[in-house]
């Protein structure tokens, strides 16, 4: 447990997709010179998240991957590369996020489960399973501080997800995403604070800045919550580099006067995974 310091990189995406993949190194090493454990990307920070975009970005993931390989452990620094098209076929890729260890490998990944096909009021209309196939499993990964999970996006809104993760004992929990100008006023703060109260521990989400100039206007106001749902750090709507200490010991504390775990109905209700 004890102290870790998380880097927040809220990047502005253009349609230089070399460029933003160079500027997310370059925010890195930033989050890491200013002492940075872990470091965090938004969902789809190599491209606006629009389908023509997406697919075409999906020929820089290979280098992009093999840069967080060398990066992350020529800083030793964890690095949850928010999230990129990896695989798939012609049409559609998973959204998955890679995790990459102090020594530059992969030590988890997460794929979009929950696909946003919808039409906010005040738009834009997002039908994501034109361009995105959606995973199927959740799960955690270790840390030197604690137990960590990363979900994407849409995943935050899913009630039972947080559940799954609380049983899992997470205690840091990554959220890449990218809520829109209709979306994230409306609920993106109150998400992040309600999944970190149910998991009794830290959610870190990281969003793109605010670009105007995309079809696909991102909300920004990445943000860190306490266990307690404190928000604890809020970068606004520009591009920031953020970076925050958090201590873990805090979790411990809010879990033992407030056992949720504990009081749950177990033999009125569970929450478990099918696959």
């Amino acid at each position: 447990m004890g102290n870790i310091s998380v880097g927040i990189c809220q990047l502005k995406q253009g349609y230089d997709f070399e460029k933003n993949i160079s500027k997310a190194l370059s925010m890195i090493d930033e989050a890491a010179a200013r002492g940075a454990d872990v470091v965090v990307l938004p969902e789809m920070f190599l491209s606006p998240y629009e389908p023509g975009s997406v697919r075409s970005s999906s020929v820089y993931v290979p280098g992009a991957i093999d840069r967080f390989k060398d990066i992350s452990a020529r800083l030793g620094v964890y690095v949850v590369a928010g999230s990129m098209p990896i695989d798939g076929d012609e049409s559609r890729r998973f959204n998955s996020a890679l995790v990459f260890g102090s020594d530059g490998q992969v030590v988890f990944s997460h794929n979009k489960i929950h696909l946003f096909d919808c039409t906010p009021p005040g738009g834009p209309r997002v039908k994501e399973s034109d361009f995105i196939i959606p995973g199927d499993t959740c799960g955690s990964f270790d840390t030197p501080w604690g137990k960590a999970s990363v979900i994407v996006c849409y995943d935050i809104r899913f009630t039972p997800i947080a559940q799954f993760l609380a049983d899992q004992d997470v205690q840091l929990l990554f959220v890449p995403a990218a809520f829109s100008l209709a979306t994230g006023p409306a609920h993106w703060e109150m998400l992040v604070r309600l999944r970190s109260v149910e998991i009794q521990g830290f959610v870190v989400g990281v969003q793109p800045a605010y670009n105007p100039e995309l079809k696909y206007v991102p909300y920004g106001h990445s943000m860190i919550a306490s266990p307690w749902g404190d928000i604890m750090c809020d970068a606004g709507s520009d591009e920031a580099i953020e970076v925050v200490s958090l201590d873990l010991d805090e979790v411990k504390r809010i879990r033992q006067s407030f056992p949720l775990l504990a009081h749950r109905r177990k033999d009125l209700y569970t929450t478990s995974w099918r696959t």
